[in-house]
């Protein structure tokens, strides 16, 4: 069995160590606080609540399931679940956010575990949540897409706040068959034209399915930028191999903000940095949404937040705070774990040091309607309509008819998956404490 502790840098408001007893007639344990009374001060619903314990894997094969009850109104047993990987033992964090208020106290839930052991200590940490109504909410998108996978359901909550950009193109094509219509197009150009055309439309219509308007929201069609060249060659235009002709005007077509490289119409990073900065003196976002450049490996991804961070240093307005998520990972495909609609925490993250200093955790319950809605706006995405190729479709039947595991398989693609959860969980510190802490890290890069 591999052992492997998830480790993070984080800040925790308050902090309780908690007795975990397992009933002689069930296979479900309660929860006992080593600090009652100081849980019991706390306006519970204001909190983020995360369980870190001792994970221990009891199958090779099947995920640990870990199922949180307790009665609602109706006294009706509400179960909730968590899963976690196969083979594996280490920390890791339940996430118990939503379900601790005035009325639920931790005495009234009871966990259960499926192909996982029971642990008999664990720490409560609880992290204050940000006041996100306190202000305009910029969230950055490095593609089509990314704004939805991490926060369809926070945004669709915050509609008349929000605003989102789509820094990048996102027109990269492989080869003429991966085409979003098979044979539509007989060249590479021109396929790699439409893919920018159709990604821009996706990322100015999506949106509009939560309520956000037309007018709060942009696509910048930058192509072929690094963190890299951010800080070494921003004044060096960009080309693509494919389609040479490409700037950022394609995905402009249907903005209504006036932004810097309007007229340059360049790609390159000191323009970014620009229309960033012109973005947050226009709107004054008091948070901004962006990717976690130390976790996430997507290069786009990490260039999307040092863009951020430079914007802010240039720009005279500095949000209050910036949240981070997490699109991807290292060599793990299908985190979050477990069934659609089930609970998730923070991603597979193995040190206590950041770049950062130490940061919050913040997690955004979604309803079940809210993650239906999700759904729809996965498939409004031409990106995520996966072909329903072979391997998929037996997949699908196995699971299904033989293993009869509950998956639902909304789509083909396996953020259907991994991204259709209760949870939208991010990790967020000061807006000039982000910004300060990548360009220290840049200057320490320059240095070696």
């Amino acid at each position: 069995m591999k052992k492997l502790d998830y480790q993070y840098a984080l800040q925790p408001d308050w902090q309780s160590d908690v007795l975990l007893k397992k009933q002689n007639t069930s296979n479900r344990s309660n929860l006992t606080l080593a600090d009652e009374a100081g849980f019991a001060e706390l306006t519970q619903d204001e909190f983020t609540w995360l369980l870190s314990f001792s994970y221990q894997s009891t199958h090779k094969k099947k995920q640990g399931c870990i199922s949180v009850f307790f009665k609602n109104e109706d006294q009706n047993t509400v179960g909730h679940s968590q899963f976690f990987e196969a083979n594996q033992q280490g920390a890791r964090h339940l996430n118990l956010s939503g379900l601790l208020a005035k009325d639920k106290t931790l005495h009234q839930l009871q966990l259960a575990f499926e192909h996982c052991k029971a642990p008999t200590e664990a720490k409560l940490l609880g992290f204050k949540k940000p006041n996100l109504a306190d202000g305009p909410i910029l969230i950055i998108a490095p593609h089509a897409d990314d704004a939805e996978l991490a926060a369809y359901g926070l945004y669709s909550n915050f509609a008349d706040q929000v605003w989102i950009t789509t820094i990048n193109a996102g027109q990269n094509l492989q080869s003429l068959d991966r085409q979003y219509i098979s044979g539509l197009d007989e060249n590479i150009s021109d396929a790699t034209q439409r893919k920018a055309q159709i990604r821009a439309w996706n990322s100015m219509t999506t949106p509009l399915l939560a309520g956000v308007k037309l007018d709060r929201l942009s696509s910048l069609g930058y192509f072929n930028l690094t963190k890299e060249s951010l800080y070494q060659t921003p004044k060096e235009p960009q080309s693509d191999k494919a389609f040479p002709a490409l700037t950022p005007q394609i995905s402009r077509t249907f903005n209504t903000l006036k932004l810097p490289n309007d007229e340059q119409n360049i790609s390159c990073g000191e323009l970014l940095i620009e229309d960033l900065t012109s973005l947050l003196e226009q709107i004054k976002p008091s948070t901004v949404l962006v990717t976690e450049p130390e976790i996430d490996p997507h290069p786009e991804h990490i260039m999307s937040a040092y863009a951020l961070a430079l914007a802010i240093d240039k720009s005279s307005h500095v949000p209050n705070r910036v949240l981070m998520y997490v699109n991807h990972l290292r060599k793990i495909k299908n985190f979050p774990y477990g069934l659609e609609h089930a609970r998730t925490a923070l991603a597979p993250w193995y040190d206590t040091k950041s770049i950062f200093g130490h940061y919050s955790c913040y997690s955004y319950q979604l309803d079940i309607n809210t993650q239906k809605d999700k759904v729809v706006s996965f498939d409004s995405m031409h990106d995520l309509r996966s072909k329903p190729r072979i391997q998929k479709i037996f997949k699908k039947w196995w699971h299904s008819k033989i293993l009869k595991s509950h998956y639902k398989y909304y789509g083909y693609h396996n953020y259907f998956l991994t991204h259709i959860k209760a949870n939208e969980v991010f990790t967020f510190v000061d807006g000039q404490i982000f910004s300060q802490s990548l360009i220290h890290s840049i200057e320490q890069d320059k240095k070696h």
